[in-house]
């Protein structure tokens, strides 16, 4: 079975798009044309965990149950136990350790890194939205009544500068008068705080920015480091059944999770009961993996039926 190191997606609108492609030429089989390998549905294939290399970081018992994870796919479909766990089962499964394993190793923590830049990004985005909001919001109170201050503003002054002309406004209507100077006043200072509140939020709101600004541009760095690291793009085989006189291997190679490694191993496993490559992309069985979960299609199922079924 094979798979490429694919490259992360190009950064589009501020926001790093993610994902590795699940696309790559599968591994072999043996041709299943000796008359042996139909009896081998008839009783479980017993099998056994041979060596973990322990720099994949998973325990003996997780990857003993992927296994039955693995099996149960094929057992679920038959309707009966096609492998079974034992001590001196003939069919080794081991974890092989290598560059290919260290590769992806390499690319998934370099992903996750990535995207925490970019979910720390996008939380400063939706930290600075309500901050916006409220800069609109003042913006638009202190338009509407700054007109209305103006205009009042302009006809106090134009009525004061007309009773000075006069020698001076009569005690009533400079009472009058300082009373709509004092209303003119308190508007005024409102005006400012609210000047000052949105100004002190446009600062706050610009240091988020480039907070959020500096994490999208060490995202994109590290995404283009990453793209020019040589390690994408790189065709990895990542598990590989063989049988010959004497042994029986699946070896793995390279997984990036563990629901990677049960398709993966459910493609090896297949190649153990006989099973062959077929052409539809979706199958575990396909020559090109696509599939990300571990469920037959009804080509793998005509497969499993051409293997084990009597002629």
């Amino acid at each position: 079975m094979r798979r490429q190191i694919p490259s992360p997606a190009a950064l589009l609108t501020g926001a790093l798009v993610l994902g590795l492609l699940s696309l790559a030429p599968v591994g072999r089989a043996q041709d299943g044309n000796s008359p042996d390998w139909r009896r081998r549905c008839l009783t479980p294939i017993k099998y056994r965990i041979g060596t973990l290399d322990a720099r994949f970081g998973i325990p003996r018992e997780d990857f003993q149950r992927r296994v039955e994870d693995a099996a149960e796919v094929w057992a679920a479909a038959a309707g009966r136990k096609l492998f079974s766990a034992d001590a001196k089962g003939a069919l080794e499964i081991d974890l092989v350790y290598d560059n290919r394993q260290e590769a992806t190793e390499h690319v998934v923590a370099a992903r996750i890194a990535i995207a925490e830049k970019i979910k720390a990004a996008d939380a400063i985005s939706d930290e600075a939205l309500p901050m916006r909001n409220r800069v609109a919001v003042l913006d638009n109170s202190y338009s509407s009544q700054s007109s209305s201050y103006r205009e009042a503003l302009t006809a106090y002054n134009k009525i004061v500068a007309q009773w000075n002309a006069k020698g001076g406004a009569p005690e009533g209507e400079r009472q009058s008068l300082d009373s709509q100077r004092l209303v003119l006043q308190k508007q005024e200072a409102q005006l400012r705080a609210m000047r000052q509140e949105q100004n002190l939020l446009i600062g706050d709101i610009n240091t988020l920015v480039r907070r959020h600004n500096m994490l999208v541009d060490r995202a994109n760095a590290e995404a283009k480091a990453l793209n020019e690291s040589g390690v994408v793009g790189v065709q990895f085989e990542q598990g590989r059944y063989f049988r010959q006189p004497g042994e029986e291997h699946i070896h793995i190679f390279e997984y990036e999770s563990e629901t990677a490694l049960v398709v993966i191993l459910a493609h090896e496993m297949g190649h153990a009961l006989g099973i062959k490559h077929n052409g539809d992309p979706a199958s575990i069985m396909s020559p090109l993996v696509h599939t990300k979960t571990p469920i037959l299609t009804a080509q793998d199922l005509e497969g499993l039926k051409a293997a084990c079924s009597p002629r």
